[in-house]
């Protein structure tokens, strides 16, 4: 469940690109996943964000993670990759149980690398590759020591006007662990030219032998052309949890 975890925690969903005003301007969150854009060559963007989630409520096994903050940095190397870098410190918390209820530290450092593949415009269609490696730095509190690699095709299609569906699907990797399965589904829709918001489903098949469904949603508002902020929620369909999560994504400017 700490990989699952870790690997839905870096996300895997655009909310869609048309929301923006006037600038070319996207971000990977809010929600579970990553989006297909790629930021334009030479800019620099951050994406930053608190999330609360809390599994098997009311149990012995009560467990609570919170992230403060989740933290993305994201360059444009061309007009078709850029470099990515990720980290968050988090809080666990076991209430119900004896001993060291809490933990803290850093989780493990994520490098990666987004790179657009296909652009069909007159079908409404994109898709990009996101590879990333998970280096065991973080804290052994809260972060597993093993080498870990995940890959993930990312689409989207604008199939109306103000219409957006979004897949991730995928597969990750850490050793002395059997390979996993990852995916994510939504639907986008731009309310006016500030205010978007998506609702679908996402989990993972954890070594080909434990399949999660979750179900989400949220919210993202651009207040300046190059400044969104987002709420998003989930909920647990096989399993017994849900999170909270909040933020905000920022393109600084070229460097």
């Amino acid at each position: 469940m700490k990989t699952r975890h870790l690997i839905l925690s870096i996300s895997f969903f655009l909310i869609i690109s048309n929301i923006t005003s006037g600038q070319n301007f996207n971000s990977d969150r809010p929600g579970a996943g990553d989006g297909v854009a790629t930021v334009e060559p030479r800019y620099f963007q951050v994406e930053a964000g608190l999330d609360f989630s809390k599994s098997n409520s009311g149990k012995i096994s009560e467990f609570s993670t919170n992230s403060l903050p989740i933290v993305l940095l994201r360059y444009g190397l061309t007009d078709k990759a850029e470099l990515r870098l990720s980290e968050s410190f988090v809080i666990n918390d076991l209430p119900n149980m004896t001993g060291d209820k809490k933990t803290s530290g850093l989780t493990n450092l994520v490098l990666g690398g987004k790179f657009r593949i296909c652009e069909r415009p007159e079908w409404g269609t994109k898709a990009s590759i996101l590879a990333e490696v998970f280096i065991p730095t973080g804290s052994k509190d809260v972060a597993g020591d093993e080498l870990g690699l995940s890959i993930r095709l990312l689409h989207s299609w604008d199939f109306a006007e103000a219409w957006n569906l979004s897949s991730n699907i995928g597969t990750y990797w850490f050793e002395e662990q059997d390979l996993s399965f990852l995916y994510n589904f939504a639907f986008g829709y731009a309310i006016n030219n500030k205010l978007g918001a998506y609702v679908g489903p996402y989990g993972d098949y954890f070594e080909m032998n434990d399949f999660s469904i979750s179900f989400e949603g949220g919210f993202s508002y651009m207040l300046k052309p190059d400044l969104q902020v987002d709420i998003s929620a989930g909920t647990g369909i096989t399993d017994d949890h849900f999170f909270i999560g909040l933020g905000f994504s920022w393109l600084i400017g070229k460097i």
